[in-house]
């Protein structure tokens, strides 16, 4: 079992990494002295394979549980949810001394958090992510949100769970969609570094699809130690730091919602990060051998992403309303080379358009074309 340690202004916690070290849940609710009034948010997929188990281990801590099954779907970042998971914790007469457990992928761990943050002005969280997805990125790192119209994650807080606790036993039930979902976040990591972690990946990459176990679990522990030194620096994305690991993002959120969330937010986040990188080269920020090197990995993954053909105004329209812009101006992450990031860089509609048509060109053209 690997450890890493977050420390951030409001709390600092640990994430846990490791086979089967979800059975150790009631000593880590012992150590950490955390409430043994249970209300457990799981995604249904994983209630269904592992609910019996899941179920055993609580009940050797819990003086009191109830259980709230949530499809796995961006759809139920709503209020509608929120206010499901309120009516269950009120009526079922759980105070503040509760202690609310999400388990299941980033979906799931993001409405849980975000109720969690402000039932009773905030209850203790454990984040127990089951996508290699959530389990790079969404949680660790306190986000939590909900989607608002087309705005993904537009109405959320920053709350940090207690502890985060990674059982990679619960990733070989993982479907090769969640798989490369998740490995879209793992090699935004690699172009935030150096050029030595994207080249491991570029080797390795095939283990990937055949989960195997040190590959996996090197990779998570490569991927929070990353985000943890970003998160501790800039815990509310206050002095900009933290905004590096929306790299691609602004992109891949309006791919999601142009789509109706029918795309996967780590893949949209692939193609996302490769339409950052053309929009790097149109600004002049690297030459076009730099940009080849950089496409090689995320193109690895061209095939098994499909995507319908590009309304530029149409996307260029969610972007106006993503998070990170200012002023009304549509603000990127771009880089320059492995592990040097420009923030807040602002281009024009035109420069936009072109790396857009990029994007078509790579993945709805070659595909209606057959190849």
């Amino acid at each position: 079992m690997k450890k890493v340690i977050i420390n951030t202004t409001s709390k600092s916690y640990p994430a846990f990494i490791g086979s089967n070290i979800f059975r150790s849940l009631p000593e880590f609710i012992r150590k950490y002295n955390l409430p043994k009034q249970v209300c457990v948010i799981i995604d249904e997929k994983v209630e269904q394979i592992y609910g019996l188990y899941i179920r055993k281990v609580i009940n050797g801590f819990a003086v009191k549980k109830y259980f709230v099954a949530l499809p796995a779907s961006e759809r139920i970042k709503s209020f509608k949810t929120v206010s499901k998971i309120f009516t269950r914790l009120y009526e079922e007469k759980f105070g503040r001394d509760t202690l609310l457990i999400a388990i299941g992928g980033g979906t799931v761990g993001d409405v849980a958090g975000f109720a969690a943050s402000t039932y009773m002005r905030g209850i203790p969280l454990i984040q127990i992510p089951t996508t290699l997805l959530s389990a790079v990125d969404s949680s660790i790192g306190g986000k939590t949100g909900i989607n608002f119209k087309e705005a993904k994650n537009f109405i959320g807080t920053f709350y940090q769970p207690s502890l985060v606790l990674t059982d990679t036993n619960f990733l070989n039930s993982l479907p090769e969609e969640e798989l490369i979902s998740g490995f879209g976040e793992v090699i935004k990591y690699s172009y935030l570094t150096n050029r030595k972690f994207y080249s491991t990946l570029l080797s390795d990459y095939n283990l990937l699809m055949k989960k195997d176990s040190g590959f996996l679990n090197k990779i998570i522990y490569e991927s929070a130690n990353i985000k943890s030194a970003v998160v501790s620096e800039d815990e509310n994305e206050v002095s900009g730091l933290r905004k590096i690991l929306n790299f691609g993002h602004t992109f891949a959120h309006a791919f999601e919602s142009n789509s109706s969330y029918k795309l996967s937010h780590g893949k949209a986040v692939i193609v996302g990060i490769v339409s950052a990188l053309f929009l790097s080269f149109e600004k002049d920020l690297m030459n076009e051998n730099q940009l080849n090197y950089m496409l090689e990995l995320p193109l690895k993954f061209q095939s098994s992403i499909k995507i319908k053909n590009i309304n530029k105004e149409d996307i260029f329209r969610i972007m106006i309303y993503d998070k990170k812009n200012r002023e009304g101006k549509i603000k990127f992450i771009l880089l320059k080379n492995f592990g040097e990031i420009l923030i807040d860089v602002a281009v024009d509609k035109k420069t936009v358009f072109k790396s857009l048509e990029k994007i078509d060109e790579i993945w709805f053209k070659r595909a209606t074309a057959g190849l």
